[in-house]
This record gives structure tokens, sequence and C-alpha cells, in this order.
């Protein structure tokens, strides 16, 4: 295998959620109380989700770029990896199935409330 590949499937899969991090603090100020971290999210207390790498797009642009630049390791390890990631998220985050979309919650000016669907409560 290739380690560029393998980091940047782990960049695309795992550390995209670090954007979790700059929407908390810009709301709360920084602090690292990880129980409360998990709370402010799992009780739905953004007011604003900017979540700049939970987005289709980014998949999208590195599924592109390997295509037309010769399909270098690295841009399929990327984009492979953010699409496994948002596909889980989209499947089991109560959120507008456009939530994951970085153009709609532009759209919606990033607020919180316009992408939580309450009609998928209770679904696994």
């Amino acid at each position: 295998g290739n380690p560029w590949a393998a980091l940047a499937y782990g960049v695309g899969a795992i550390l995209i959620d670090t954007d979790h991090l700059v929407d908390y603090w810009r709301e709360t100020g920084f602090n690292t109380n990880v129980g409360r971290f998990m709370r402010y999210f799992e009780e739905r207390h953004p007011t604003h989700s900017w979540l700049c790498l939970h987005a289709w797009e980014w998949p999208l642009f590195f599924l592109a770029a390997a295509l037309t630049l010769g399909a270098p390791a690295w841009a399929w390890g990327l984009a492979l990896g953010a699409f496994g990631h948002l596909i889980l998220d989209q499947r089991f985050n109560r959120l507008h199935r456009y939530a994951y979309w970085f153009s709609f919650r532009w759209s919606r000016g990033f607020n919180s409330r316009s992408l939580y669907d309450d009609s998928r409560q209770g679904q696994v």
C-alpha cells in the first residue's frame, strides 16, 4: 500500500471532525472539557454550524482531482476517507438531507436550527 494514501484516508475519515472544535470554541470559548463538548452537540446547543470540513463538496473535489491529475494515491485516499465519514454521518445523524452540503448551510446562514430533521427522531 501507499503510505500517503493511508495518511490521506485517515485525514479524510477522522480529522474531518476537527471542524466541530472550531464551531464549539467559536461559540463557547476555548476549553478542553470533553463531556461538555459532547453534551453541547448532543443537546443541540450550537446556534451556527459552519462545519467547513463536513461537506460533500470536498470528496467530490478530490475525486475530480484524482480523475484529472492522473489519480494520485493521496487524492483517492482523501476522497474515500471523507466520503466514508460523510456517508456514516448522513445516515446516523438526524439532520436535514442536505445538511452536509456546505452550500446548503451557507444558503441558510449557517443557522443550526434549520439543519435538524426531527422527523427522523428515534431512527437509527
